[in-house]
């Protein structure tokens, strides 16, 4: 890697590590500071709205302005967030972490464009790996946020989580340094397109589409995981087994996706990740121990590992040019719009339908989109493109 992703991916883990943070103790804030158990999952849904809000303006002002302001704007909302997030603990108020959540849903907008930026530092050939680092930086972050948050839970402060959040301040501001020091590619609005994407731009939905649909139906059956176990008895540490697998699950595999690229292709990689996919819920259907349940989230994750970074890699190929910063900005509308409604909905279609036909009910929607994928790897083979 150069200097500039190496560079990028420290921020990535970073700013991975708040997440992770985040996704840990914001239901059990919401739960205290409310008073009530169903908006304790809100401040995460406020995040997730915002994000979705302000992904496209945010991609339109990248395409104007470069990547870096908008980064360093990001990493700053971030630590507004840490304090707003102090502020909402120490008067024990509900609407102050709802505020909070705000800032941070902008910051996560903004570092969702991380790996279009990652691509953008290398050459074509090696977009793959440039992807595949950022993401790599998820495992780091998975391992540490978490323990970060309990170690920090009840220190130096009477009020839990006060330091917790307070960690927001030092993470955001060496990310920000760091963002200082990377090079970004000078702004050019009127950079030609290749021809193969002038030639397949009518294609556009295709790798929007497969992005989509691998981060709803992740987050659907990801959401609804400690949920179902809880239902079955099982205990906490079994839940939080399980879903720790799922993240290494999904992360662990960025660290050889530029390798098996260039070994099977990058359609090759999508129609492999839908495989997977589909045969993880294969195992949820019969998941009837923890064993099984950790090895149906863990196929979850790898899946969604491999459809989500060959997704993008797809659409990059796909809309170079001037009008590439727009096309990335609805492509993050769609994606986090249907994530958004899957994990809102997701409670919702177990309690009412149960584990086994909410496994059911995402298999169709994979099996249209290995069709898709297979007739698009019959169409380039038949014109002679083999990428």
């Amino acid at each position: 890697m150069n200097r500039n992703l190496w560079l990028l991916s420290a921020v990535q883990v970073l700013f991975m590590i708040g997440n992770m943070m985040f996704v840990a103790f914001s239901p059990i804030l919401g739960k205290q500071l409310a008073g009530n158990v169903s908006l304790a999952t809100m401040p995460i849904a406020v995040s997730m709205l915002t994000m979705l809000l302000c992904s496209f303006p945010l991609s339109v002002l990248m395409g104007k302005f470069g990547r870096g302001p908008i980064f360093s704007a990001g990493l700053a909302s971030n630590a507004i967030a840490g304090l707003v997030f102090f502020s909402a603990i120490q008067m024990q108020s509900f609407v102050v972490l709802i505020i909070g959540s705000v800032f941070f849903g902008f910051s996560i907008a903004c570092a969702n464009f991380y790996r279009f930026a990652a691509m953008e530092l290398v050459d074509k050939k090696n977009q793959s790996l440039a992807i595949s680092a950022v993401m790599a930086a998820g495992v780091m972050a998975a391992l540490i946020g978490p323990n970060l948050s309990a170690i920090t839970k009840d220190a130096f402060f009477d009020l839990a989580f006060s330091s917790s959040v307070l960690t927001y301040l030092p993470l955001s501001l060496l990310a920000l340094c760091l963002v200082v020091f990377i090079k970004w590619p000078v702004v050019n609005i009127n950079n030609e397109q290749s021809q193969e994407a002038v030639n397949y731009q009518h294609e556009l939905w295709k790798p929007m589409l497969t992005a989509a649909v691998a981060y709803a139906v992740m987050v659907l059956i990801m959401s609804a995981t400690p949920l179902h176990m809880a239902h079955q008895h099982y205990h906490y540490s079994d839940s939080a087994w399980v879903i720790q697998w799922h993240l290494l699950g999904m992360f662990a595999p960025s660290f050889f996706v530029g390798w098996l690229v260039k070994r099977i292709g990058l359609m090759g990689l999508l129609i492999f990740g839908a495989l997977i996919t589909i045969s993880s819920l294969l195992v949820n259907l019969n998941a009837y121990d923890r064993q099984l349940l950790t090895l149906g989230l863990f196929l979850l994750g790898i899946g969604w590992n491999f459809l989500f970074i060959g997704a993008s890699q797809w659409l990059m190929k796909l809309s170079e040019g001037k009008n590439s910063s727009r096309i990335q900005g609805v492509n993050e509308v769609m994606v986090f719009g249907l994530a958004t409604l899957a994990t809102l909905s997701s409670g919702w279609l177990l309690s009412e339908f149960g584990w086994v036909k909410l496994n059911l009910a995402a298999i169709p929607l994979l099996l249209a989109l290995l069709f898709i994928l297979l007739k698009t790897t019959k169409q380039k083979q038949l014109q002679g493109i083999t990428s």
